[in-house]
């Protein structure tokens, strides 16, 4: 792992490194879900998109305003379901890789925590 790829480890309240979120099957394909990890304004919030048989996860902060992306929960994703939004700025995301391609800032990019899917088909943070 890179520093930036690790930088949300340094987060207050980031979950552990193998923190378990759940079976794979607990998202529909295309779904996105929140976790928030501990309470108050330094609660660790994060989203997770699945996209058949991957996951893929970030830092639920837009990099723009370092606000929520999302106003209402679990509502992250484009109406067409392909891209990530930010439901206060409209910026427009890449799922893979977290890329804003479209608003206030493009080029930036959303702050990855990194998943796996064990044998068992659990979606685990590392």
């Amino acid at each position: 792992m890179t520093g930036a790829e690790k930088g949300w480890t340094l987060r207050p309240q980031a979950p552990s490194i193998g923190t378990v979120l759940g079976p794979i099957g607990q998202w529909a394909d295309g779904a996105a879900r929140e976790f928030v990890f501990g309470a108050g304004l330094n609660a660790f919030r994060m989203l997770v998109v699945r996209k058949g048989s991957r996951v893929f996860g970030y830092v639920n902060l837009c990099p723009h305003y370092s606000l929520p992306l999302n106003v209402r929960a679990d509502e992250f994703l484009s109406r067409d379901g392909a891209r990530i939004m930010c439901r206060r700025h409209l910026a427009i995301f890449t799922v893979e890789d977290g890329m804003c391609i479209d608003g206030a800032c493009i080029g930036a990019a959303l702050d990855c925590v990194p998943l796996q899917i064990d044998p068992e088909g659990q979606v685990v943070i590392g």
